[in-house]
């Protein structure tokens, strides 16, 4: 079946990553993703982190990775995505070689950072926000803030997304595909309802270092999930959303441009 064999490619993939690093005499530890949470200091304590698996597992890793370079190893390559990933079971000890040689440098890749109420996340977003009612069937209602423009919104949600994220879910709604590299967020109105306020103009937009992006929650009960399903913070009635270009970007190695 289908998930008979990603279950052993991931398998294999697993099994081949922890011989090419005692191959290399490198120490290391191995978390479960549904374990990452419990990491503490891991700028601290790691060198390097590896994640095996797809984008999901990556960005996972990322929300609790600052100054340590990632590494992605895709281990599903028939079934998997993988942007973010540098390498498969194939290529991951030619590229780890690379690194540790020096010849392959981490690219540096722009994340996002959020408050709610003035108070600041400790997850950095590497993909991108979604704004929306807790329910997706039900209508997200909000005030939407860019600079000096503000709106009253109904819509199915807004997408805030990184340049790295720009060719994920933002673009399927309508947005701008950037640069990887690029030092800019996007933002992209979901299926904007106009017929009670008026044409809506603050639809999608490109904002750069110093511009900020805010929502202000009219839901009783909304949510902002991050970087897919797994992460969520309530956004309720009167909650503001701040949203702006993170100061420390994440290095990962092998991304392709």
């Amino acid at each position: 079946s289908l998930i008979r064999g990603s279950h052993v490619r991931h398998s294999e993939t697993l099994k081949g990553v922890r011989e090419t690093l005692a191959n290399e005499c490198i120490p290391f530890e191995m978390v479960r993703r549904d374990q990452i949470h419990h990491l503490k200091r891991v700028d601290r304590r790691y060198q390097l982190v590896i994640s095996v698996g797809g984008d999901g597992t990556l960005l996972d890793c990322s929300h609790y990775v600052g100054k340590a370079p990632l590494m992605g190893v895709n281990s599903d390559p028939k079934r998997s995505v993988a942007r973010f990933s540098a390498c498969n079971l194939a290529t991951f000890p030619s590229l780890l070689k690379a690194y540790l040689k020096g010849s392959l440098k981490p690219s540096s890749v722009a994340r996002l950072e959020f408050s709610i109420n003035g108070k600041k996340s400790h997850w950095p977003v590497l993909n991108d926000l979604l704004v929306t009612a807790l329910s997706p069937a039900a209508t997200s209602r909000y005030v939407l803030r860019v600079g000096n423009k503000a709106e009253e919104q109904m819509s199915s949600g807004v997408w805030i997304s990184t340049a790295a994220g720009s060719t994920a879910a933002a673009l399927s709604a309508g947005g701008k595909m950037l640069w990887v590299l690029d030092r800019k967020f996007q933002f992209v109105v979901r299926e904007a309802y106009h017929r009670k306020f008026g044409p809506r103009r603050l639809l999608k937009g490109v904002l750069v270092p110093g511009e900020f992006l805010e929502v202000v929650s009219q839901m009783k009960d909304g949510r902002v999930f991050v970087d897919g399903p797994n992460l969520s913070v309530p956004f309720l009635m009167g909650d503001k959303l701040k949203v702006r270009l993170a100061r420390q970007s994440l290095k990962i190695i092998g991304l392709r441009r």
